[in-house]
């Protein structure tokens, strides 16, 4: 079995999306390992955007953290049989910009924002989903949401 690491974002919550988003994935060989329903804190948050903030600047720091900050995600461990399982959820998630995600996506179907739309808004964009893009960020995220010791089993 190969794992994963996705989270449901709070505009997926609170557009009562996680389910059919999670059909989606199901549909694709994508199998629920363990999830799991948190209240975000800055902290946390602030480690899991990292690498974004350094690349970005404080500025995408704060549109952040103004976007998910005491707000719920559903982080979540997911597993297939498919070795080349993070490719494929990121191809069945979408593009990160929803208004240029591929109809049949998660963000394409689902997706209402745009980059174009949350700039001039001066805010985060809604996006509904992270997938981890590498090994390294699957094992770094499990640890982060779920602890190390999950990490250490499910990210190796």
């Amino acid at each position: 079995m190969y794992y994963s690491f996705i989270m449901l974002k709070p505009d997926a919550i609170e557009q009562g999306l996680t389910v059919p988003i999670l059909m989606y994935l199901k549909n694709a060989g994508i199998e629920i390992e363990m999830i799991d329903c948190q209240k975000v804190n800055t902290g946390v948050l602030l480690k899991h955007y990292a690498e974004a903030i350094a690349k970005m600047g404080h500025d995408f720091e704060r549109k952040y953290a103004d976007y998910f900050t005491n707000r719920y995600v559903i982080p979540i461990i997911v597993k297939s049989e498919q070795p080349d399982i993070i490719d494929c959820i990121r191809k069945v998630v979408g593009a990160t910009n929803p208004a240029e995600a591929d109809k049949g996506t998660i963000r394409g179907d689902f997706g209402t924002d745009s980059f174009e739309k949350s700039a001039a808004e001066n805010r985060g964009c809604h996006n509904l989903i992270h997938a981890s893009d590498s090994s390294e960020a699957v094992r770094r995220e499990i640890a982060l949401w779920f602890g190390e010791e999950y990490a250490e089993k499910y990210a190796k």
